[in-house]
């Protein structure tokens, strides 16, 4: 995930939300926005990740409280912000405390991303002020902004905290640049966004491409190894073998599911616009699991980007290879329906919960003339209902987001 402080989905409930919970003696998992876990023991201990600005000075403030071991190593399990950008309240504690600076162990793909986001500051901070509706400027997206890493890896590598085996595995899911943590004496993962609580977000609509299969795989692998702890990057710590293998066997099985099932309709030589609309369900066995709600990441988007990995960018209608401009398209169908009676059906489906469709009436009239007050009265509207119903934090926001342009407009 990336984002500012704001707490999102069920972590905005979260009874822990800013609290320290420790699993086992010498484990503990910070909730924040975004998660940092801690371990240590013989005079030494390991961060993993450090949350935003804001919540890495809580974490390091609530881990005192239990344990006044030095932070000897940072592992950034990817790039993200809200993952990377507390590290400073890290570094400023080793500096009181007359301890050595942390330090940084990521994969070598995060330094390309941090330097993709200070390419990109502009659109990073816009799109992410709409997705997690809060007040995020570019400059979070400054070369300032990140604590780069000492210490890179590719593949695999082995680290010791005082004696004891650490590994840092690379993955690809939501980023490619993922990395999960595995201590084998404590059998615990530390997996950031490899499991975030809800269904995974591949295919997040404004952001670059995910890897929906190499995410199955890395929870397979993570399984493999049957934790006895799975500490996420997002949402509770999972406990017990049985329900870590659960979590990660059936989070895999999801995704495999959906990434599949696009996979046999393209070589079936059906066009992304074909299989968007006619839609992949989960089976209602995988559906009905509380850690796969679509309360972030939704099937239709991980359907999405499925796609785009493999098939490309145009959906197979014709009309759409060299589109016309939306303006123009819009004042066709007006010139033979008429304004009037497009609003007149866009309310009509509106008040009988068919929020889509009525949606996609009244884009076309607010297309022909983005004046149009009326029009655009009712775009919100039904964007506010939509929003309503919407169990997706992300779509959600895009709706609200776009109420809120049309309103100022």
């Amino acid at each position: 995930m990336e984002s500012g402080q704001t707490p999102l989905r069920q972590n905005a409930f979260d009874p822990m939300m800013g609290r320290l919970e420790i699993i086992e003696p010498g484990l503990a998992m910070f909730h924040g926005f975004a998660n940092v876990a801690f371990a240590w023991g013989r005079g030494e201990m390991i961060a993993v990740d450090t949350s935003s600005r804001q919540l890495g000075a809580m974490a390091i403030e609530e881990i005192r409280k239990v344990s006044t071991d030095p932070v000897s190593i940072i592992v950034y399990t990817h790039g993200h912000a809200d993952h990377a950008t507390g590290t400073e309240a890290f570094i400023r504690d080793a500096a009181a405390r007359g301890y050595p600076r942390p330090r940084i162990w990521a994969h070598e793909d995060v330094s390309g991303r941090f330097d993709r986001y200070i390419r990109t500051a502009g659109w990073q901070s816009h799109i992410n002020r709409i997705q997690f509706a809060t007040d995020l400027s570019a400059s979070a997206f400054s070369e300032k902004s990140f604590h780069r890493a000492d210490l890179t890896f590719r593949g695999m590598q082995l680290l010791e905290l005082v004696g004891e085996a650490i590994e840092l595995h690379h993955a690809m899911g939501e980023t490619d640049d993922a990395t999960w943590v595995w201590m084998p004496l404590r059998k615990a993962a530390m997996v950031g966004d490899l499991i975030v609580s809800s269904l995974p977000n591949t295919g997040n609509p404004n952001k670059v491409q995910r890897y929906t299969l190499e995410w199955a795989q890395a929870l397979e692998r993570i399984a493999s190894r049957r934790p006895r702890y799975v500490l996420p990057g997002h949402g509770p710590a999972y406990r017990g073998e049985e329900t870590c293998q659960e979590v990660l066997m059936e989070t895999a099985r999801a995704l495999r599911f959906l990434h599949d099932g696009v996979v046999a309709r393209l070589n079936a030589g059906q066009w992304p616009i074909d299989i968007i609309e006619a839609g992949i369900k989960l089976p209602a066995d995988l559906a009905s699991k509380p850690y796969l709600a679509p309360i972030y990441g939704c099937a239709e988007f991980v359907v999405r980007d499925v796609i785009r990995r493999y098939a490309g960018w145009w959906s197979g209608e014709p009309s759409q290879l060299f589109p016309v401009r939306r303006r123009d398209h819009a004042a066709d169908l007006i010139a033979v329906c008429g304004r009037e009676a497009l609003l007149d059906r866009a309310r009509t489906l509106r008040d009988s919960g068919e929020l889509k469709r009525a949606l996609a009436c009244a884009e076309i009239v607010l297309d022909a003339d983005s004046g149009d007050r009326e029009a655009a009265d009712l775009n919100a509207e039904i964007l506010e209902a939509m929003a309503r119903k919407e169990p997706s934090f992300i779509a959600r926001n895009l709706f609200t987001g776009a109420v809120r342009h049309l309103k100022r407009a």
